[in-house]
């Protein structure tokens, strides 16, 4: 479990994440100062900025995900908890920036996976995102309960929840400012789509 000062390092890194900063070119210093801890204190906690970035892009996803898994469970039917997700996204474009950058790494876009050092490795954060994968498929039996999808593979499945929330991950980002109903719908579709 994370202490005060590592979720304070956690939230500047978000912040400064969210503000548009690149994380290979943001500063133990630019994070410790948004933090308000001194940079001795950070590596007290951390041996690198590579763990401080891996850890906080991992601390703010599973915050994302227990806020959607939430609202989820609320929703009625598998079309609507589909959307919950997606209405979240747009709602909180500013804020997924994190999950865009779990993207850009997992595909080494952002060469941080090959980092280890004392007590800490780039795999054992991403392992942890194993949860994500849990939660696909807690996400996936609404849909095979409803009969809304056949398809029995399970990397399949995930495959295509994902792919599809990647997408409009980007589209989000990237795709300007239209109406994104029909964007949503769009999305939804492909997911059946690949399924049945």
């Amino acid at each position: 479990m994370a202490g005060e000062k590592q979720i304070l390092i956690y939230k500047a890194i978000v912040d400064l994440i969210n503000e548009g900063a690149d994380v290979s070119s943001m500063k133990v210093g630019e994070i410790t100062a948004r933090a308000g801890i001194g940079k001795g204190t950070a590596y007290e906690y951390f041996t690198s900025k590579e763990q401080m970035v891996m850890e906080a892009l991992e601390y703010n996803t599973m915050l994302q995900v227990q806020t959607v898994k939430t609202m989820v469970e609320k929703a009625d039917g598998f079309r609507e908890k589909f959307m919950c997700v997606l209405n979240y996204m747009e709602d909180n474009k500013d804020q997924i920036r994190t999950f865009l950058w779990m993207i850009r790494i997992q595909g080494n876009e952002f060469d941080i996976t090959t980092y280890t050092g004392d007590g800490f490795s780039c795999k054992e954060a991403m392992d942890k995102l194993g949860q994500l994968v849990e939660l696909a498929v807690w996400f996936l039996s609404f849909a095979e309960e409803e009969g809304v999808i056949t398809e029995k593979n399970l990397d399949y499945k995930i495959s295509a929840l994902f792919s599809q929330i990647v997408q409009f991950s980007f589209y989000l980002h990237f795709g300007g400012d239209r109406d994104l109903e029909p964007v949503k719908n769009f999305i939804y579709e492909g997911f059946i789509k690949q399924l049945t």
